[in-house]
């Protein structure tokens, strides 16, 4: 089993995308998620971006104040913005939330994934698989363009608990293709806290780890995580170890290890650079 590993990257603060991706070339990421904030650092990121796959994770309401259902130029900015962008940040998908703007319309929704390479629609927190299976069927219906999934780890935790790999089998299908597409991140049973991987939170990794095996994953694996301080960047790396750990990595988690006090010693120039960054969640 192997498969590719990626981490979130988006604007921090006074941190631009594009600063952000150089820490991500000397870990060896294989892939990155963007925000929306990618498109307004756009030709610097160009410049700098070697993966070789990117996603982008669209809008949702509950933080943008817009989605993909919105009444909003700004909805078909973020699409049209992906279509000029695909080739050159090598999109192979776009992770979707359940549209939830009491203003929007669920037919401009469908519209716009229909434009979308690849929307992979991702189970929320207390969302029920039936639920969830209801959300993809309902939108496979209204959209013809090949869909696939998000299996968000976290949010299957708040919602299952123990039972939060026993997953429908369209879902575990969907994972199963090269195309597969997760989540991960610590958190807990009450929140979706986005912890690196190693800190706090009681997710079970070693059961994630069983999970990816018994299905032979070959997809993409995003850790999700959300920095408090320039500390949780080091716990960051420390995640992405454990990652290659599982994904059978190990010619390239020693490398690693040899180039990890280089990088914290970057990691610290860039938190004594920086001023007035300010982390989503303190």
């Amino acid at each position: 089993m192997t498969f590719k590993i990626g981490m979130t990257i988006q604007k921090v603060g006074s941190l631009s995308p594009s600063k952000l991706i150089k820490l991500g070339s000397a870990i060896g990421l294989n892939h990155i998620e963007f925000d929306l904030s990618v498109f307004s650092d756009i030709e610097n990121v160009k410049k700098v971006l070697n993966t070789k796959q990117t996603a982008l994770h669209s809008p949702y309401f509950e933080d943008y104040n817009l989605d993909l259902s919105s009444n909003k130029n700004e909805a078909d900015e973020f699409v049209k913005n992906i279509n000029d962008n695909k080739d050159d940040l090598k999109i192979i998908g776009v992770v979707i939330h359940p549209p939830s703007d009491a203003g929007g319309s669920l037919d401009k929704f469908y519209e716009r994934l229909e434009r979308i390479p690849l929307p992979l629609l991702e189970n929320m927190p207390y969302q029920s698989w039936d639920q969830f299976t209801k959300f993809f069927d309902d939108t496979h219906a209204n959209v013809s363009n090949q869909l696939s999934i998000c299996l968000d780890i976290p949010h299957s935790w708040i919602t299952n608990g123990d039972q939060f790999l026993d997953l429908p089998e369209f879902c575990l299908d969907l994972l199963k293709k090269p195309s597969g597409y997760i989540h991960i991140s610590g958190g807990t049973r009450e929140e979706d806290e986005h912890f690196p991987l190693l800190t706090d939170g009681d997710i079970p990794l070693k059961k994630i780890k069983l999970f990816l095996q018994e299905i032979n994953f070959k997809g993409t694996i995003t850790m999700e995580l959300e920095p408090r301080s320039f500390e949780d960047i080091d716990k960051m790396l420390q995640s992405y170890m454990m990652m290659l750990g599982f994904a059978g990595k190990t010619m390239h988690r020693m490398k690693l290890k040899f180039k990890i006090p280089f990088i914290r010693r970057k990691i610290h120039q860039l938190s004594e650079k920086t001023e007035s960054v300010v982390f989503r969640k303190a």
